[in-house]
């Protein structure tokens, strides 16, 4: 297994993965993101051309994170908005691994490598995001050994977008079902 920064000939790739792990059309913004120097993107593969997982993730600017979940979110721990207000709060926003990889510790490895540079980047502290729904994998037991604790869950974070069928989740059956889970972690 290779880990590496994405490039551009990995589009397509990553963009099925999404698909297949979060719904259709919920990943658009590849492109954008790539030509972002805050944003950090990571892939996994193998056989030099079998894509098993992709992690994305930045240092949000000053004053960012409530822009960043989208005024989601109430009452933010000091600490937190602390970093947030220095510009030193990193978000890994998206990690997926394939189906077929699972259990092989490519999501840890991603996010290892992901945490560290985002550290690199200016982070002393980290938030994650995960998406939650029905087929999602449960990412306690890893969060935790990463040194990550639960920090809140928001149940409507996709609801809004999924119902109006801005993407086509996986686990849609009529009415949304996913929920963000945030965790948080304190590093310097």
């Amino acid at each position: 297994m290779k880990t590496i920064l994405y490039t551009p000939d990995w589009h397509g790739a990553v963009l099925e993965l999404m698909a297949e792990i979060s719904g259709e059309h919920h990943f658009v913004n590849l492109g954008q993101l790539a030509k972002n120097p805050n944003v950090t993107m990571l892939l996994s593969y193998e056989n030099d051309d079998e894509l098993a997982g992709f992690t994305q993730g930045r240092l949000l600017p000053a004053g960012g994170l409530r822009d960043h979940l989208e005024h989601r979110i109430g009452k933010i721990s000091p600490e937190i908005d602390e970093a947030d207000q220095a510009g030193a709060l990193g978000v890994i926003e998206t990690v997926a691994v394939g189906p077929g990889f699972r259990r092989r510790g490519i999501a840890r490895n991603l996010l290892e490598i992901l945490h560290d540079k985002l550290i690199g980047a200016g982070a002393d502290k980290l938030i994650i995001t995960f998406k939650r729904g029905p087929s999602a994998s449960s990412v306690d037991g890893l969060m935790t050994k990463l040194g990550f604790t639960p920090w809140t869950r928001l149940p409507s974070y996709w609801k809004e977008r999924c119902e109006n069928r801005e993407f086509v989740c996986v686990d849609w059956d009529g009415s949304c079902k996913c929920e963000a889970a945030l965790y948080r972690k304190t590093v310097l």
